[in-house]
């Protein structure tokens, strides 16, 4: 197959094979957390997360303009600055990959620092334990005001329409895999966070302390949390006690889907001082070494 005739099928089947990605991660990673005893902290929070993750849905198809569209609008204009270069076809790819997960990190560390897009981004870290369901975690509001950003430097980077789909289909995988509450095994754990972000890097991002919030931004790849100074570690032991969410509202409100939706419009503390000193009960990470 030429890279012609494999562009053409990923661009017709791009919809069904990032949908498969994702439903298929959250059932083979929800079929082992449910296999491991403990796995499973309190699923009364699921119809809350399964609730957004319907709502994101009709918000994704109802956003006119993407990530592809932006990507075809620069191909097509001779746009960006891979656009500007004369790469090969596995150059481009490769570059355009890297780039978009460089605009993910980057679109979510504004979601932190941020004050206003922290109203709306701390609906994902409300969750008070983690699991597959936080993966769709996520206000409908952050959609729309993330994919304009993400479009406007898939047009500046002049990232191409397959880079794009080609990432957007790794990332719905990539987004299940890093939520879960498994622990991989040391060696296992340590060669792929080499490059990939792994459940124990993106757990510590799910941290009630502050510091450890605002850290491991990466989605995809390790290696932008190593460049610009945002990566920290713990011990497994210290990630097995590890409290998560954020101490501000930890209670039952955390499980309503109205209480969520209406979050980003509540009063909050200023963002330096937005985590208490409530004591929360640790999640338990399942070991599948």
């Amino acid at each position: 197959m030429d890279i012609q005739t494999f562009a053409e099928f990923i661009r017709t089947q791009s919809e069904p094979l990032q949908y498969a990605a994702f439903f298929g991660s959250l059932l083979v990673l929800g079929a082992l957390e449910i296999a491991f005893p403990g796995g499973v902290a309190r699923p009364h929070r699921w119809p809350a997360n399964v609730g957004l993750t319907a709502l994101n849905i009709v918000v994704l198809g109802a956003v006119p303009v993407g990530a592809l569209t932006a990507a075809d609008f620069a191909q097509a204009q001779g746009w960006g600055a891979l656009n500007l270069l004369d790469l090969s076809w596995p150059a481009a790819i490769a570059a355009g990959f890297a780039l978009r997960s460089l605009v993910s990190y980057a679109v979510h560390v504004s979601m932190h620092k941020a004050p206003v897009f922290w109203r709306i981004h701390r609906v994902h870290h409300s969750d008070p334990t983690m699991d597959v369901s936080t993966t769709v975690r996520f206000h409908p509001a952050e959609f729309l005001i993330t994919m304009p950003i993400v479009a406007a430097n898939v047009v500046l980077f002049g990232i191409s329409p397959l880079a794009v789909i080609l990432y957007e289909i790794f990332d719905a995988a990539m987004a299940v895999f890093t939520h879960t509450n498994l622990r991989l095994p040391a060696v296992l754990e340590r060669m792929l966070g080499l490059i990939l972000v792994t459940p124990n890097m993106h757990r510590i991002h799910h941290s009630a302390e502050q510091p450890e919030t605002d850290s491991n931004y990466g989605a995809t790849f390790s290696w932008w949390d190593r460049l610009f100074g945002t990566l920290r570690t713990r011990t497994p032991e210290d990630l097995t006690a590890m409290r998560l969410g954020l101490d501000d509202w930890i209670d039952g409100r955390t499980d309503s889907l109205m209480w969520l939706l209406s979050l980003p419009f509540r009063r909050v503390p200023l963002m330096g001082q937005r985590h208490g000193a409530v004591s929360v009960k640790p999640t338990r990470q399942l070991n599948v070494s």
